[in-house]
């Protein structure tokens, strides 16, 4: 039986070179599958990223004018998740009717290779309306052609809901309900340029509780409080949809009636009084108000129009309260 021979020095060499090879592999592998668990790491961080801050975005390549969605813009615009799409079916998703111009603005943008903010609505499949803020800009290769084109587009909803709450919350009076001093002072300048430029009548009613100082000494300020209630509620039902009511303070309250003529809003003044008269309250009182009502002669004459009106609520109580008088 022969012997197997021992191995050679280069035998022994070559045998090194490849544990080492095979060590410099598996080295490498291993960096390799750490890149990898990494890439999918950073992946799935940015995924989370942009659920947290609502934010989708979206990457178009000039060469195949395909489009790359996240999933978190899928979602948004209620559409598929999937690798990439055309161009003009993102465009459609975005504005379906092309009402907001977004195919031209961005188009704009791709061939200036410059950057664009604009906030905009988006109509989603199922027929909700989402705001968002939208950022785009466009890289450009050495001789000015666009390469690739990518945005951001932040859902914006909830912070323009809030804002709206807050601005409507900033223009009601807490108690009643009915628009404030400072709303009603915004909504006379802008009802009194509409009926001048169109040459339509306004008229303005003025109102002011009978007694009432006596009411919050004798039974107290939340019996006060529940008149101030029950006469705002019986204002607001006693108006036309176009009629604008406010507590211009203190027991006062101011309505505006756009397009109205002064015998109108005497109308509407009276109305409101019996609504008032006939009010119940919890301890048994009844409650009683005073009308003045006067009409707008030009787009200057608001101030004086105040004036009118205030004038003919104080003949109403020199008339014995819990009445109306107009005063042209």
């Amino acid at each position: 039986m022969s012997s197997v021979p021992p191995p050679s020095s280069d035998d022994e060499e070559r045998i090194s070179r490849l544990e080492d090879e095979l060590l410099a592999l598996e080295l490498e592998n291993n960096r390799l599958q750490q890149i990898l668990r990494d890439s999918e790491y950073d992946k799935k961080a940015l995924v989370d990223i942009q659920k947290i801050a609502n934010v989708g975005t979206w990457r178009l390549n000039h060469l195949t004018y395909h489009v790359k969605l996240s999933e978190k813009l899928s979602t948004m615009l209620d559409i598929p998740i999937r690798k990439s799409m055309p161009w003009s079916a993102f465009i459609t998703a975005l504005d379906p009717h092309n009402e907001l111009g977004l195919k031209q603005s961005l188009q704009d943008v791709f061939m200036g290779g410059s950057a664009m903010n604009f906030e905009h609505t988006i109509t989603r499949l199922d027929g909700s309306l989402i705001h968002v803020r939208h950022h785009c800009e466009t890289h450009l290769n050495g001789i000015g052609q666009p390469l690739d084109s990518i945005g951001l587009v932040q859902d914006i909803t909830q912070d323009k809901e809030r804002a709206a709450q807050l601005e409507m919350l900033s223009n009601k009076d807490d108690l009643t309900c009915l628009y404030n001093r400072r709303k009603m002072n915004q909504a006379l300048t802008e009802e009194a340029a509409i009926c001048m430029d169109n040459g339509l009548p306004l008229s303005g009613i003025l109102l002011d509780l009978d007694n009432f100082k006596q009411v919050n000494d004798r039974f107290g300020h939340h019996v006060g409080d529940e008149v101030l209630v029950r006469v705002s509620e019986a204002i607001q039902n006693s108006l036309r949809l176009s009629d604008i009511a406010s507590r211009w303070g203190g027991e006062e309250f101011l309505i505006l009636c756009p397009n109205t003529a002064l015998d109108d809003a005497e109308v509407v003044a009276e109305r409101i009084r019996q609504a008032i008269e006939h009010i119940q309250l919890s301890c048994e009182h009844s409650i009683t108000a005073s009308f003045g009502v006067g009409s707008l002669h030009s787009a200057q004459d608001l101030p004086e129009m105040l004036k009118r009106i205030d004038m003919a609520l104080y003949e109403a109580k020199k008339a014995g309260r819990n009445c109306v008088r107009v005063i042209c």
